[in-house]
């Protein structure tokens, strides 16, 4: 019998090892390319600085400044290539698959642990947030890996818990600032959960509470020079009950009609389950499914009503922190009552979900974007004497990615009367007016329009701007 157990044991952990490994396939199938966008472009430009040089650009910044740290200490290993980056990212979800699987199948069981690395891993969101040169996949990992210890600090109030959620809720604050708001709600519910028990251990959480404070002290004068400088001007749009019915299909939406839609009846299914688990006299099981579920719900409210209260400063994608608690909350409740029909159907809907969301992501790592052609049409074109010039300051740190300076130069710094230059090949965005033909002839040049371009998510018309024939 005690074999039977071992062989059956070592089965399990070997699926749950095969479907990690496949994920990691995946993601790094997905790094092959020279696409990066606007933040990417950022964290790229800030890396080549030292670390002083990292720490004071981040504070001039709008983001705490761990990750950056942590991605140089990679690159100083492994060396500042594209891929090098982007493996930065996919460590961090490879160990939620693996570490965090492990901690969920020792509390829930193997099928539990099994949905938990499915779901997070076809999430819609999280594949394309996977290989971003981002943050948020390191967020991601330090919340799920709260929400877990949060669970063993109720259940086993031991210090080693504690200390746990002491350096993930630091490290969460030093991450991204929407995952602060989810440690801070983490810790507010183990508050309340604690305080309900008969097992009480406030002492412990209290002690917890301001070590996690004592370690993020040192970057507080810095946060208080961010929200100061965001209060006065930022990027974001106002929110709007419309940008709120948009956050589902960020979340969710595939290139499959009504995929929103079944998330969204995932989780009610979900919190059905956890109801009747608290019926059922399973409620610590049920109430932490649902306060998993809260997390990244009571985020994006602290999100909006800050943008209301303030200005906007709270997008869709500042929710990616909190994934790895969604995807826990779907493994717990849909496994709980599921019997090996709907545990196979809810395998088939992960698995085709991940097909859909692979396809997706291929299309926008490969052929959505117009890098490549770019580069391309760039290179076959710009001659010794011309100048490359765009009208959108804001990709500036895209272009300083694919040229150096001597190559390009604000369009609107050019003075066209004294200009050298015998062609300038304009990248034109959408944000800047065009120079019309009668401006342009007034000052002895024309334009031909060359196509359709763009880098990533950024798209623009190529125009050649030459001189009229004397």
């Amino acid at each position: 019998m005690n074999l039977t157990f071992k062989i059956a044991k070592k089965r399990e952990n070997g699926i749950l090892a095969a479907v990690a490994l496949l994920f990691f396939l995946v993601y790094l199938s997905l790094c092959f390319n020279n696409n990066v966008w606007t933040d990417e472009a950022f964290t790229i430009e800030l890396l080549q600085s030292d670390f002083a040089g990292i720490i004071h650009g981040t504070a001039s910044d709008v983001h705490p400044p761990l990750y950056y740290l942590i991605a140089k200490c990679f690159t100083l290993v492994f060396g500042s290539s594209l891929l090098s980056l982007k493996l930065v990212s996919i460590v961090p979800m490879i160990l939620c698959m693996t570490w965090g699987a492990a901690i969920v199948k020792k509390r829930f069981g193997f099928r539990t642990a099994l949905l938990f690395t499915c779901f997070l891993g076809v999430i819609p969101c999280t594949m394309e947030y996977a290989v971003q040169i981002r943050m948020y996949s390191w967020a991601i990992f330090f919340i799920t890996f709260m929400g877990l210890w949060a669970y063993e600090a109720y259940l086993e109030p031991r210090w080693r818990y504690f200390a746990g959620i002491v350096l993930t809720s630091a490290a969460s604050a030093y991450t991204h600032y929407f995952a602060f708001a989810a440690a801070i709600l983490i810790y507010g519910f183990l508050f309340l959960a604690l305080a309900a028990s008969k097992r009480r251990q406030l002492g412990k959480w209290l002690l917890s509470a301001l070590a996690s404070l004592l370690l993020f002290t040192p970057w507080m004068p810095y946060m208080k020079i961010q929200v100061r400088g965001v209060s006065k001007s930022y990027w974001i749009e106002e929110i709007t009950g419309e940008t709120v019915k948009e956050f589902f299909p960020f979340l969710f939406d595939m290139d499959i009609p009504w995929t929103t839609a079944i998330w969204c009846c995932l989780i009610a299914a979900g919190v059905v389950s956890a109801v009747v688990m608290i019926v059922r006299k399973e409620q610590k099981e049920g109430v932490y499914a649902l306060l998993l579920l809260a997390v990244p719900v009571f985020t994006a409210v602290t999100g909006v009503v800050a943008s209301s209260l303030i200005r906007p400063v709270f997008i869709v994608r500042y929710l990616l922190p909190c994934m790895g608690l969604l995807a826990l909350f779907f493994a717990i409740t849909l496994s709980r009552f599921a019997d090996k029909t709907v545990f196979a159907a809810l395998l088939v809907f992960c698995f085709c979900a991940g097909l859909v969301d692979y396809g997706q992501s291929v299309y926008q790592e490969y052929e959505w974007t117009h890098t490549a052609e770019t580069e391309r049409f760039l290179a076959e074109h710009v001659r010794e004497n011309d100048m490359i010039a765009y009208n959108y300051e804001s990709y500036k740190l895209i272009y300083d990615y694919y040229w150096d300076d001597s190559e390009k130069v604000l369009w609107q710094d050019i003075d066209l009367d004294t200009d050298t230059h015998d062609t300038i090949w304009l990248l034109d965005t959408i944000y800047w007016p065009t120079p019309t033909d009668e401006y342009l002839a007034e000052h002895g040049w024309k334009r031909t329009f060359m196509g359709n371009y763009g880098i990533e998510h950024n798209d623009f018309k190529i125009y050649e701007i030459t001189r009229l024939p004397q």
